[in-house]
């Protein structure tokens, strides 16, 4: 299980989950959904902590999470890139003591989008999105200059690019997502 030290769960909480991935074995990554009203609400993946990573799904990948910007997405992007299911459960809840995202300025997290393959018109779009969600230009000025950054070449070991394959992989997925809401958005413009 990975948890933030920020983080309280309800005593049947891993148990609950444990059932769950028992259900289904093509589960490798779960978790519930952390209880801050208003900031998570919109999450459609595991949360960063409370979630339990399959112990078989941990020996595939060797043992360990690459420790470097973006390890907590690439766990999520190498389940789905093998084949397997990542699943957040809303009913199963969890307290987030602390606002997430309140103890940096997201530069790593703008790192990751690079490390990880992100398309550079999805990275965009994440810096669009949080401009518009937000009321301070903190966080996707921090995502931009993360990014950009590191597409330009960092000599910081925990900015290095991951694997070509899972690169790819993300890219392809992401190109895809693009291309969906562009064809829904013009479905809907001329209809």
């Amino acid at each position: 299980m990975i948890s933030g030290d920020d983080c309280t769960y309800p005593p049947k909480y891993v148990k609950s989950l444990i059932s769950r991935m028992d259900d289904n074995v093509k589960i490798a990554v779960a978790s519930g959904h952390p209880n801050q009203p208003g900031v998570v609400s919109q999450e459609r993946s595991p949360s960063g902590s409370g979630r339990l990573v399959r112990v078989s799904f941990l020996h595939d990948v060797g043992n360990a999470f690459p420790l470097r910007a973006g390890w907590e997405a690439w766990l999520l992007f190498k389940a789905v890139q093998m084949g397997l299911e990542t699943k957040l459960f809303n009913d199963v809840t969890y307290a987030h003591v602390r606002p997430r995202g309140t103890s940096h300025q997201f530069t790593y997290w703008g790192a990751a989008m690079y490390t990880l393959g992100y398309h550079p018109l999805y990275a965009v779009g994440r810096v669009v999105r949080s401009i518009i969600k937000t009321t301070s230009l903190n966080a996707p000025m921090g995502l931009l200059r993360g990014y950009l950054a590191a597409a330009l070449g960092s000599s910081d070991p925990f900015v290095a690019p991951f694997d070509s394959s899972l690169r790819k992989f993300v890219s392809i997925q992401q190109r895809r997502e693009i291309s969906r809401v562009a064809v829904s958005a013009l479905s809907h413009g001329i209809g």
